[in-house]
């Protein structure tokens, strides 16, 4: 493999490692609760952020792997043809694209309920 395609291969993994990395580390952070309402609406939001942007993501995973078999790039180890296996990828990929969409949306949905939800219901009792 030339340097560059290993250069480009290792940071998009490094990449990979982290944002699996920050999900272990929210996991953690939220464990003991958030604090205030504010904050899951954050979270949320970020969520939907990070869930809206994996549907391009998959799709260029799906794409390289399509270009790779198509070069000859590609081999199974047991030495059949990679293409039955790029094939399956490829369908659940897909699916895995319209799964994230649906994520996204539903984080979003989920922030939204929580826009006007506050950490102070003793205030509100006072002032009503």
């Amino acid at each position: 493999m030339d340097d560059s395609r290993q250069e480009a291969g290792d940071s998009t993994l490094t990449l990979a490692r982290a944002a699996a990395e920050a999900v272990r580390g929210l996991n953690h952070a939220t464990s003991g609760g958030l604090g205030q309402p504010a904050v899951a609406y954050a979270v949320l939001g970020e969520l939907s952020l990070a869930a809206s942007r994996l549907p391009q993501l998959l799709a260029q995973v799906s794409r390289w792997l399509a270009a790779a078999l198509a070069a000859g790039q590609l081999a199974c180890d047991d030495g059949t043809s990679p293409a039955p296996a790029i094939d399956a990828a490829w369908l659940f990929l897909d699916g895995a694209r319209g799964t994230a969409a649906a994520l996204a949306q539903d984080l979003a949905c989920a922030q939204q309920q929580l826009s006007a939800i506050n950490g102070e219901p003793a205030l509100r009792k006072e002032t009503s």
